[in-house]
């Protein structure tokens, strides 16, 4: 099999996955507008997004080196230098972070500070985990792990509140969220053999050096990536309180949540194919599949922004509680915004493989401040809504930013005739969707019509015009098999 081939349906199996599970991340997130007060969502939401913004600054670095060095160290010796080392650095940032946690509890008085460690420390252990799965091509594992830890966050906490409605405390969200990725990181690292490889004395000093070559300037990249992707909530919950956060998170949880499942399920299909040609072939072997990658990403997620932002506001009404409906346009904004930050990752892949991450930092870094910038402006203008229209001007920044620097080593290319046939249906896919949501049934109704319509249309269009003939053909081998 071609690797073209096998990347496509690397990608292929891991998407209809990866779509499962964020269709589980906005029934939960829809679920809690119902089983918790406003407050309570508040409150979970800010210790949620506080918690991986600490993971993006202390363990993104750690997370992407070890990324992008496990196939080469497990033909070594079967990983154990690697996860070792990892185990090593990531019980200390553990330490770290519990302390700092423990210490503001004293201080505030707030007992969410340490259920908010115990976040920080299950949630890591699943991501670098999960990632190593991947590359090491346990895919099935990684699959079963991934839904299960979403599904465990949607039954813990509807049980812990007995049914419940208006529950007024995040605890039982938040002991939710550490159940579930606790349980998924044991099953990961027993998936691994991790009882097995782990010992303090395989601990390898160069391989940390070479760890803290390649991510230091990803600790930079992860501060300003974690600025661009989360500076708007703590703006939004400055400038215009609790309520109106809780209306801004939940309806930004729905497109950026089913959106990086879109972008994680054709990226971990894609990226360790390309990591390996580059290790066998270089540039010339490694840029042909990093285009492809691209074009199976435009086919899912171009469509994607466009049925979003048709079904935006019925899908708020019935999704979520009532008054949440406010914050629909912020469905449409963060589609959009996901979209550039999804094409941004492929960009950056030149600067991964040639390990030249100071680049990533100095466009991350002027395109956060284009986001505080933006926000801020559009905030005031535009009310709460504001702050995803400011991701758009970021990520687009970013995007535009990183094609225009990055070329001088390679970029990846897409035929025009493919993005203007990919443009096309998906239009045609939103003005469908959006005139059935306009039909007198009700809303339930209306929006199931929608996006039945919407995918036929699109997938009709695709198919007519000959750009996802490859694709579906695949499909349907598949499914004969």
């Amino acid at each position: 099999m071609s690797a073209k081939n096998t990347m496509t349906r690397d990608a292929m199996l891991f998407l209809p996955a990866k779509v499962a599970e964020g269709l589980l991340v906005i029934v939960c997130s829809s679920l809690y507008t119902y089983i918790f007060t406003k407050p309570a969502v508040t409150a979970f939401n800010l210790t949620n997004t506080t918690m991986q913004l600490i993971y993006l600054v202390l363990a993104g670095w750690m997370a992407n080196s070890s990324t992008r060095y496990i196939g080469e160290q497990s033909r070594l010796d079967g990983g154990r230098a690697l996860f070792s080392t990892v185990s090593t650095i990531y019980l200390l940032l553990c330490l770290l972070v519990g302390g700092g946690c423990l210490l503001g509890a004293s201080l505030t008085r707030d007992p969410l500070l340490l259920g908010g460690a115990l976040m920080f420390c299950t949630y890591t252990a699943f991501q670098i985990l999960n990632a190593a799965l991947i590359q090491l091509g346990r895919i099935r594992a990684s699959i079963v792990l991934s839904l299960a830890s979403a599904s465990l966050k949607l039954a813990v906490a509807y049980a812990l509140v007995g049914g419940q409605t208006s529950y007024p405390l995040p605890y039982p969200a938040v002991t939710a969220a550490v159940v579930a990725d606790g349980v998924a990181a044991i099953g990961a690292a027993l998936a691994l053999g991790l009882p097995t490889l782990v010992r303090l004395r395989f601990f390898s000093r160069t391989l940390l050096v070479q760890f803290l070559k390649f991510g230091v300037p990803l600790l930079g990249v992860s501060i300003a990536v974690a600025l661009l992707n989360q500076i708007d909530k703590y703006l939004v919950v400055g400038f215009y309180g609790d309520i109106l956060y809780a209306y801004y998170s939940q309806n930004n949880a729905i497109a950026s949540g089913l959106f990086t499942m879109l972008s994680v399920g054709v990226m971990r299909g894609v990226y360790p194919n390309v990591l390996r040609a580059w290790r066998e072939g270089g540039k010339a072997a490694a840029k042909p599949l990093l285009d492809q990658g691209v074009r199976l990403y435009l086919l899912i997620a171009v469509p994607a922004v466009a049925g979003l932002a048709a079904v935006s506001l019925p899908l708020s009404r019935f999704l979520f509680a009532p008054g949440y409906e406010a914050g629909a346009p912020v469905i449409a904004y963060t589609a959009l915004a996901m979209l550039f930050m999804g094409l941004t990752e492929y960009a950056n892949k030149a600067y991964e493989l040639e390990q030249s991450t100071i680049h990533m930092l100095q466009n991350s870094a002027l395109s956060a401040v284009i986001k505080v910038i933006s926000s801020v402006v559009l905030l005031r203008a535009f009310g709460f809504t504001g702050g995803a229209m400011g991701s758009v001007a970021a990520f687009a920044s970013y995007f535009v930013l990183t094609c225009v620097r990055v070329r001088r080593r390679f970029l990846f290319r897409v035929a025009p005739l493919t993005l203007l046939r990919i443009v096309c249906a998906a239009l045609l896919c939103g003005a469908a969707a959006y005139g059935c949501t306009l039909l007198p049934l009700p809303d339930l109704l209306r929006l199931a019509l929608a996006v039945v319509t919407g995918v036929i249309v699109y997938a009709v269009c695709i198919v007519v015009s000959g750009e996802g003939r490859a694709e579906m053909q695949a499909i349907r081998a598949r499914l004969h098999r």
